[in-house]
C-alpha cells in the first residue's frame, strides 16, 4: 500500500483493489507534503481510429516515447503521484503500451488504468496488459443505435472483446459522455453497464471550447436522473460538473491534485488545456510542477 502526504492528512492507496483511505487525523507540515498530483492523465498518442465528435483531442499524429513515460513516471512515483491514467486517442495504439505498463508496474508503485474504446481488446495485447494495470475503462456513451452512428463501430464489437478479454480479469468501468444527443439514453445504457459489471459509472457532460454544452434544463433532467438512480448505480463525475449537480456520487472526494501530459509532451493542469509546460524542455518533473502551479488559474 503506498502512502501519500498531504494537506489534509496521510492517503493510504491499494492499486491492487483500488482501496483509498484517508487518515485526516494527522497533519502533515507544509514542507513535507508530497509535491506530486495524486494523479496524472497521460495520453500516449492522439492516433485513433474513430473519430467521434464531441472528441476534444487534438486531431494529430503525436505520439509519446516508452523511454520517457517511464522516466517520468519514476519521477512522479517519487514525488507521491498514486495513480497514472493512460488514455489519447486510442491507447491501445500505441505500440508500447504493454511495455510501459510492465515496466511502471515493476518499478514504481503506481497504480495504472487504461481508457479505451475497446474495439482493439486482443487476446494477444490483454496477455501482455495482464497483471500490470489496475483498472480498464471502456468509453460507451450510448445504447445502439445512437452508439453505431457515434463511433461507426457496432456496440456489440467492443462489448465481445470486453467480455472475452476482460471480464473477471481486472476491475471494469465505464465512462459516457453525456450530451443531448445520449442524455435520453442512460437507463437503456445503465443496463449495458450491469452486464459489463462495471464497478462505476463515469459521466462526463460534453465541453466544447472549454465550456459545458448542456442546458440549464438538460443539467436538470441529468441531476434528477442521477438522484433516481444512485442507489442501484456507482455513479462518479468530474469536480466540474458537481458544481451543476447535487446528486450523490460514488466518490465525493475529488484528486486533491491532477495534471494530464499530452501526446506532444506538455505538462497541463487538465487535458481540455491547450497550453501547457514542455516536460523535454525541462531538466525534471519537479521542475515543470512547480513552474504549472505558478501559472495563473
Amino acid at each position: 500500500m503506498k502512502v501519500r502526504k498531504e494537506s489534509r492528512g496521510l492517503h493510504f492507496y491499494d492499486r491492487i483493489t483500488g482501496l483509498h483511505i484517508l487518515a485526516d487525523e494527522v497533519r502533515t507540515p507544509v514542507e513535507d507534503r508530497d509535491e506530486g498530483p495524486e494523479v496524472i492523465s497521460i495520453a500516449v498518442t492522439n492516433v485513433c481510429d474513430l473519430s467521434c465528435a464531441f472528441c476534444y483531442a487534438p486531431k494529430s499524429r503525436h505520439m509519446l516515447s516508452v523511454p520517457e513515460i517511464i522516466h517520468w513516471c519514476r519521477e512522479l512515483d517519487q514525488l507521491g503521484t498514486l495513480e497514472v491514467a493512460f488514455g489519447g486517442g486510442e491507447p491501445t495504439l500505441f505500440p508500447g503500451l504493454a511495455e510501459a505498463c510492465q515496466t511502471i508496474w515493476t518499478d514504481t508503485k503506481l497504480g495504472i488504468s487504461i481508457t479505451t474504446h475497446g474495439h482493439h481488446l486482443n487476446e494477444q495485447l490483454w496477455e501482455n496488459l495482464k497483471g500490470f494495470v489496475s483498472i480498464v475503462r471502456v468509453s460507451i456513451d450510448a445504447p445502439e443505435p445512437l452508439y453505431s452512428s457515434i463511433r461507426g463501430l457496432p456496440l456489440a464489437r467492443a462489448m465481445k472483446n470486453i467480455h472475452r478479454q476482460l471480464a473477471g480479469q481486472v476491475p471494469i468501468g465505464i465512462n459516457s459522455v453525456v450530451n443531448t444527443q445520449t442524455l435520453g439514453g442512460l437507463d437503456e445504457l445503465a443496463v449495458v453497464v450491469r452486464d459489463l459489471g462495471a464497478v462505476d459509472w463515469l459521466l462526463l457532460p460534453e465541453i466544447k471550447n472549454g465550456k459545458f454544452t448542456l442546458s440549464d434544463s438538460e443539467w436538470h433532467s441529468l441531476d434528477n436522473w442521477i438522484i433516481s438512480r444512485s442507489n442501484d448505480l456507482n455513479l462518479r463525475t468530474t469536480a466540474n460538473a458537481k458544481a451543476h449537480l447535487t446528486g450523490p456520487f460514488l466518490l465525493d472526494d475529488t484528486p486533491e491534485d491532477y495534471a494530464h501530459i499530452s501526446a506532444n509532451g506538455y505538462l497541463r493542469r487538465c487535458s481540455y488545456e491547450s497550453t501547457g509546460i514542455s516536460l523535454r524542455d525541462r531538466p525534471s518533473m519537479l521542475i515543470a510542477l512547480r513552474e504549472l502551479k505558478m501559472c495563473p488559474q
